[in-house]
């Protein structure tokens, strides 16, 4: 019998609450009894007698089952890690030697890889016994000062040989790989470790944003970096200078490729793993978010024949997506495409990527130049970061190449100064550059838990939505719509779930080059450019995305 059978004979759930969960879970998967849970259509006692049914497992209140004695406990510590353990609701509640079994209480009754490492681990067969979360919470507490101690004779911080074996133990190998399922699954850009002296703590960057997820105490924080650092071929043994490695693995069905970055900082060594994803990421410029009229006006100036584009915008604002997504499209038989950056973060195929590397002397300018005699017809700079590699860029687009190159500015109308500033002759600027546009990205709303917000029509009328819908819509106001996210369990609880672009975009025009060359002013130029009846700032952009309910106001004014 389905768990939902179960659930409806039990405490009555209703069709409707079980079809809902149903729909949910076609789209976003997860377990359907999760889901009800999440939805607020049964409670978690429920949820666990439910399940007790179905598998035929018993409950901890029925089974009477107290804490571990001490000669257990004394057991189990020199055989597995306890603080793993409670980590993943696994608590042993009962050895029982002459039958070989452990009893684990649990609410995860399909948890399988941790009773694979209970198995491996002691040679016991696993028991589970259902029980709710505060149930575990009160069970874990007498244990939770004793986490980890099968560590404290097995690490020795100045000794590389001692870390390299604890990084090989199973709990450090089990903690590790629990810590990256865990971000794959709350779709984690990084991770983040971080030591605060005597403890670290851990973060994922989510749709941009850092979140706490947990603590690491000592032991493990040495033995787990110990680890990354093996994976990553970097030096175990250096701690005093920063470090960068990599190495690919696979989580789920997701293949991953994992940046790793060491820093010593005053309280130990910071590390941060940058995930990327193989497979999650299509680089379809149609898909980032652009609006119609950007994204009809950047189709056109990567199709000219010549010229350079200019992509603004700071570090983490989506300029490498949409610079990959360019090069996709633009990716056929006829053409050849090279690239120049640093670092390369995925690799396109049919694509000639060069990776930056200063230390041997090759850098931008230098790569570039030897690039140009390479035949190439388009040309990508990761960055322009002197006035070399913008003059070897500008000369490229003078004589016959596409090149698409970011810059760090705040807007799209100030790169062209910033040429300047670098010593770029205006008129050698007028003469190659098609175009501009500055980036930045919002989180989305998340389309599970959005609702049409209270404040609505506030929000409107502070913010002039209806007349900016309208002026870049051609609509009176149809599908004017004012959503926030209210938190649910796929979205973490932040109402915000993905990520679109925020853009500024402007094609340099005969009257724009004309403003640059007479006045050499960023109002005046500004001035013109909101007299073009499709330019529109980042921050009305976001706000026009906001209008379509696709954000939120705050989002936009957090980025923008």
């Amino acid at each position: 019998m389905l768990l939902g059978q179960h659930l409806q004979e039990l405490f009555g759930t209703k069709d409707a609450e079980i079809e809902k969960a149903l729909e949910i879970q076609q789209q976003v998967g997860d377990r359907i009894g999760q889901i009800l849970l999440q939805i607020g259509a049964i409670t978690e006692t429920q949820l666990v007698e439910a399940l007790s049914r179905q598998l035929d497992l018993p409950l901890l209140d029925q089974e009477g089952q107290h804490r571990l004695s001490e000669d257990h406990l004394a057991f189990l510590k020199e055989k597995v890690d306890l603080e793993f353990l409670g980590k993943q609701h696994v608590i042993p509640v009962k050895v029982d030697h002459a039958s070989q079994s452990i009893f684990c209480a649990t609410n995860d009754p399909l948890n399988y890889s941790v009773f694979d490492y209970l198995v491996y681990a002691i040679g016991y067969r696993v028991c589970p016994i259902l029980a709710t979360k505060s149930l575990l919470k009160d069970l874990w507490k007498p244990y939770d000062d004793k986490a980890g101690m099968n560590l404290v004779s097995l690490l020795t911080d100045g000794d590389s040989e001692r870390l390299k074996e604890i990084a090989f133990e199973a709990p450090v190998i089990k903690r590790l790989n629990s810590m990256v399922e865990q971000a794959v699954e709350l779709r984690a850009s990084d991770i983040h470790i971080e030591p605060l002296g005597g403890r670290a703590k851990i973060r994922f960057r989510i749709d941009g944003i850092l979140h706490d997820i947990e603590d690491f105490d000592q032991l493990f924080y040495l033995a787990t970096v110990s680890r990354i650092k093996l994976l990553a071929s970097l030096d175990i043994a250096e701690k005093r200078l920063p470090q960068d490695g990599k190495f690919a693995t696979k989580v789920a069905s997701a293949m991953l490729d994992i940046r790793v970055s060491t820093v010593p900082t005053a309280k130990g060594e910071g590390v941060v793993m940058r995930l990327l994803y193989r497979e999650r990421l299509s680089f379809d410029i149609k898909t980032l978010g652009f609006e119609a009229d950007h994204a009809q006006i950047l189709m056109g100036q990567i199709s000219r024949p010549h010229g350079i584009l200019l992509v603004t915008g700071p570090t983490g604002s989506g300029k490498t997506t949409t610079l990959y997504s360019m090069l996709t499209y633009l990716n056929t038989p006829e053409k050849k495409i090279v690239t120049v950056e640093d670092p390369v973060e995925y690799q396109l195929e049919g694509i000639n990527q060069i990776q930056v590397k200063s230390e041997i002397g090759l850098n931008f300018s230098a790569v570039l130049r030897s690039v140009l005699r390479h035949d190439p017809d388009i040309i990508m700079v990761g960055e322009i970061r002197d006035s070399e590699t913008a003059s070897t860029a500008i000369q490229a687009a003078l004589t016959g190449h596409l090149v698409i190159a970011t810059l760090h500015t705040n807007d799209a109308p100030s790169s062209m100064f910033r040429l300047v500033e670098m010593g770029i002759e205006d008129y050698l600027i007028n003469a190659a550059l098609i175009g501009a546009m500055a980036q930045r990205v919002v989180r989305k709303n998340c389309p599970l838990c959005s609702q049409p917000d209270e404040g609505g029509d506030e929000v409107i009328q502070a913010y002039g939505l209806k007349k900016l819908f309208e002026r870049f819509n051609g609509l009176k106001g149809d599908g004017l719509k004012i959503l926030r996210g209210q938190g649910c369990a796929k979205c973490g609880g932040t109402g915000y779930r993905g990520r679109l672009a925020v853009s500024e975009v402007f094609e340099y025009t005969d009257d724009l080059k004309e403003i640059f060359l007479e006045k050499r002013s960023l109002e005046v130029l500004r001035e013109r450019l909101r007299a073009h009846s499709g330019y529109r700032t980042l921050q009305e952009d976001g706000l026009l995305k906001a209008a379509k309910g696709l954000t939120t106001i705050e989002e936009v004014l957090r980025v923008c």
